[in-house]
């Protein structure tokens, strides 16, 4: 056998020897823990549920429901008296239809004004005879509106409150009394300006019992 073909045969077998130690080390070695969490039986974790190895991700995570919420804030007063006041942004001013045309030559010499339009707001400060309704108006045109609260003990209403008047975008508010302890009522806020109206959606609430003496 020739000095090269010995030294070949040497090449050859250092690489066979060198990818089976490489093959062997990377099959036992430990795969890295992106997560962040035990794959391991560790400490264990006591619950309501009882003592699980906080190694297995699923049953510590079946822990969570052991957790109570505290929903006596719903029906705390602080909490009812709370009111949201939604800010009105106006109406957009509309410019030229095509900016590129001449001056004046797109101008028709009329002005587009928004519709009339009316949310009806959460009732607030709500007492067993008394409630404070609110809407909010939003308007393009200056003119004065009103705003009148339909009420009732129905979807269908019935009652009426006196008109509020409004002057420009903004919140309308009416606070009505003689109403029933304990009570589910309905009300809507009806918008009026000229000949327009605009109806808000329907809210209802519950007036609080009847204060013993």
């Amino acid at each position: 056998m020739s000095k090269k073909v010995k030294i070949f045969a040497i090449v050859v077998g250092i690489i066979a020897v060198a990818i089976l130690a490489f093959s062997y080390l990377g099959n036992n070695a430990p795969v890295a823990n992106t997560t962040g969490l035990s794959t391991t039986a560790g400490t264990a974790v006591t619950s309501a549920n009882g003592t699980v190895p906080s190694g297995n991700f699923l049953q510590v995570l079946s822990t969570i429901d052991s957790i109570t919420l505290d929903t006596s804030i719903f029906s705390n007063a602080g909490y009812k008296a709370l009111r949201d006041f939604p800010l009105s942004l106006g109406t957009a001013v509309i410019g030229r239809q095509n900016p590129f045309a001449p001056i004046g030559s797109d101008s028709t010499g009329t002005t587009t004004v928004a519709p009339i339009q009316v949310q009806t707001l959460t009732p607030a400060k709500i007492t067993s005879t008394s409630a404070e309704f609110g809407a909010l108006v939003t308007t393009g045109s200056t003119a004065a509106s009103t705003v009148v609260f339909q009420y009732g003990l129905n979807d269908t209403l019935g009652s009426a409150t006196t008109p509020v008047k409004v002057t420009t975008s903004g919140t309308a508010l009416f606070s009505v009394t003689g109403l029933t302890p304990a009570t589910t009522y309905y009300v809507q806020a009806v918008a009026v300006q000229g000949s327009s109206t605009a109806t808000g959606t329907i809210m209802n609430f519950i007036t609080a019992p009847a204060q013993k003496r």
